[in-house]
């Protein structure tokens, strides 16, 4: 039988891009959910049609201590996907109240549990919280090393603070936790249309909108390794299901690619005949990132999927189908 299986899950940010594809999954594998998120816009809905009918929805401000409380009342488990993040440009901009707010949903969300003896519990971190400087492949050991990169640095503190209550909570309390570090995560449901987007989502609208030239951040040179969003779901809920030892594990793709080659391949898949241009005055984040995936293979045995190209397809198709509803 599934672990998951007639289990009352709580997923909070469940109307979000990741979270949503979360909810989807455990439903899959037969939960009960409990969709948590503040639903303040209408992106929710459009996020959660498929499944409205089957999950309990829950409308809470997770940075309140009284809505996390409520929210956990009679859950199982809790999978904590809320959060606040943006693109670099947004991040680099915002890092007191990025951080303010997510270790704000990070210690009430798991005091929370705590006090209503939910049985476990999935801390959401990120690969932000690694240096800019780090191993190529990353190990989840340089995640504590020197300070997290520049540009999303209240981010990556914040998501450290995260996974040290988690560690602290197991030890004091004996609460069961697990540590999920997801890297760059893509596809279906992305802030496509967001002036805060990630650079894919950001690369794909402007190449279906058919943008000549297509301007792109920085040089091109910097590296990235991309999880495909239901590749991401999957190893968020295995880790939780499999791991609960307070111990982080990289999910991510071992396939590292520049920002000047994902371009060019979204510009080939896309279609579009548009030229590149670079924008060397805007920040370019981390130069490098790519995951070690080793940990995730022997503790989870969870490897990724969908290759980018694949990926990139399909994120390229839901967009353009999406955007032609709306026109």
């Amino acid at each position: 039988m599934s672990f998951w299986r007639g289990k009352k899950i709580l997923v909070t940010g469940a109307g979000g891009f990741v979270g949503s594809h979360v909810v989807e999954e455990l439903l899959r594998r037969g939960a009960r959910v409990t969709a948590g998120d503040r639903f303040s816009s209408s992106v929710w809905r459009e996020n959660l049609k498929a499944v409205l009918k089957d999950v309990r929805k829950l409308k809470g401000d997770f940075r309140s201590v009284s809505d996390c409380v409520k929210a956990c009342r009679g859950q199982d488990v809790v999978l904590n996907l809320a959060a606040k993040v943006g693109g670099v440009s947004y991040n680099s901009t915002h890092h007191g109240s990025i951080f303010r707010d997510n270790v704000l949903i990070a210690t009430n969300m798991i005091e929370a549990a705590r006090q209503r003896d939910v049985a476990r519990f999935l801390v959401v971190s990120t690969a932000c919280v690694y240096p800019r400087h780090c191993a190529i492949p990353t190990p989840e050991t340089e995640g504590f090393r020197e300070a997290p990169e520049a540009t999303n640095e209240g981010y990556g503190w914040a998501k450290r603070m995260a996974e040290y209550v988690g560690r602290a909570y197991k030890e004091q309390y004996g609460m069961s936790v697990a540590i999920a570090r997801p890297y760059n995560a893509y596809g279906p449901r992305d802030h496509f249309d967001s002036p805060d987007s990630h650079v894919i989502a950001a690369l794909v609208r402007r190449a279906v909108a058919e943008e000549d030239p297509m301007i792109v951040w920085g040089d091109g040179s910097p590296s990235r390794s991309f999880l495909y969003v239901e590749d991401m779901a999957r190893g968020l809920i295995e880790v939780a299901e499999k791991y609960p030892e307070a111990d982080p594990v990289n999910l991510g793709n071992d396939e590292e690619t520049t920002i000047k080659s994902l371009a060019e391949t979204i510009v080939r898949l896309s279609g579009s005949k548009a030229r590149l241009k670079w924008d060397k005055a805007k920040p370019m984040g981390q130069p490098r990132r790519r995951c070690d995936v080793a940990k995730a293979k022997k503790v989870v045995g969870f490897r990724a999927r969908v290759p980018l190209e694949e990926g990139l397809r399909r994120a390229i198709e839901w967009y353009r189908a999406r955007r032609g509803r709306a026109s």
